[in-house]
């Protein structure tokens, strides 16, 4: 098409690039870092290029999470309340100088705890902080580095570093075209759903009554083709005379069936990483000793360590059943090794 850039295939041009560096920081329970904070938790503060709070939505559909719009979120038209998020900057001078800056997102509760740091120290900026994560229900422990090893950064390099900041990041508008992703997603998903139900509606058109070839109506059946349905519905009265106590054996089952099926809405085991299809929004594809595949969806106060967690990997993993019946991922971390026993998930019908 004339006007139109041809696409290219992004390829990896060195080992370092194979390493797939992320600006994100995750931590697993128990694990922490410490770093020079590039924000003070004001979302009311300006200047303040390292800070960015907002508000998010769950989407069942999709399983992700996906900014609010404000007045024009489909969410909130549902009336779906959002949750509060945080993204923030950190430095870390002793990395290598395009692993110096880095992002880490705070939930709601830890943003109050760092407001609340905030106060205690008279504010935040260029100060070294550790942040340790407790457990796998997001909470997270904040405290200010002391001592000649943690001073604050001095008013030369923060300078320097928070220009390099607002040259290399724009938290908002990171947010943003994350924003525009889900609701073009959302929008295709309706488009195919439109598409799907006209299919339905010229399929059940195609399967009203026609005429057979002799020109008579279906409705118009032989006396012949009579007799043999009444011979039929005898001889099926007949075996439903015989065996009514079988029956209600089946019955029986089935009713326990369904029982144990609301009751276990719950999967822990062994499963192989068969597939990452989104890290940003934890989607992932298992399967375990048996061949069965499972696709799940992380927790939003579960963080995974993506160089540790990758396709092929054995990992331990907790999910439960969320009300539209997917797997949200509550616990998860690397295998011990030859460890492969898996427990088979009872799906609710």
């Amino acid at each position: 098409m004339a006007g139109t850039k041809a696409l290219r295939v992004r390829r990896v041009g060195s080992r370092e690039e194979r390493k797939r560096p992320t600006v994100y920081l995750r931590l697993k329970a128990d694990e922490s870092f410490s770093g020079h904070a590039l924000f003070e938790p004001n979302p009311e503060q300006e200047d303040n290029p390292g800070y960015f709070e907002y508000y998010t939505h769950f989407d069942q559909q999709a399983n992700r999470y996906v900014p609010c719009a404000g007045e024009a979120c489909p969410f909130c038209a549902a009336n779906d309340s959002p949750s509060t998020r945080a993204v923030t900057a950190w430095y870390f001078p002793d990395n290598e100088k395009n692993e110096q800056i880095k992002l880490f997102e705070f939930n709601w509760g830890t943003i109050q705890a760092l407001d609340d740091e905030s106060e205690d120290e008279d504010g935040l900026m260029g100060k070294k902080l550790r942040i340790k994560r407790l457990d796998d229900r997001g909470n997270y422990s904040i405290k200010t580095r002391t001592g000649v090893d943690n001073k604050p950064l001095t008013a030369k390099v923060l300078k320097s570093v928070m220009a390099e900041l607002e040259e290399k990041f724009d938290l908002e508008g990171m947010q943003e075209k994350r924003l525009q992703a889900a609701l073009e997603a959302m929008r295709v998903q309706e488009a195919l759903e439109d598409a799907d139900d006209e299919d339905e509606e010229e399929e059940e058109e195609e399967e009203t009554p026609r005429r057979r070839r002799t020109g008579k109506p279906v409705a118009a059946a032989t006396e012949e083709e009579e007799d043999e349905d009444e011979e039929e519905d005898e001889d099926e009265s007949e075996e439903e005379e015989e065996e009514p106590e079988a029956e209600a054996d089946v019955d029986e089952d089935e009713d326990e069936d369904e029982e144990v099926d609301e009751e276990d809405e719950t999967l822990q085991g062994v499963f192989n990483v068969s597939r990452i299809a989104d890290e940003e929004t934890g989607i992932f594809n298992f399967t375990n000793d048996e061949g069965e595949k499972f696709k799940m969806f992380l927790s939003e106060d579960v963080e995974v360590d993506y160089d540790e967690i990758q396709k092929g990997v054995d990992v331990q993993l907790s999910a439960q059943a969320d009300d539209e019946g997917d797997w949200i991922i509550t616990e998860i971390e690397v295998a011990k090794p030859k460890r492969r026993t898996t427990k088979a998930p009872s799906r609710r019908r």
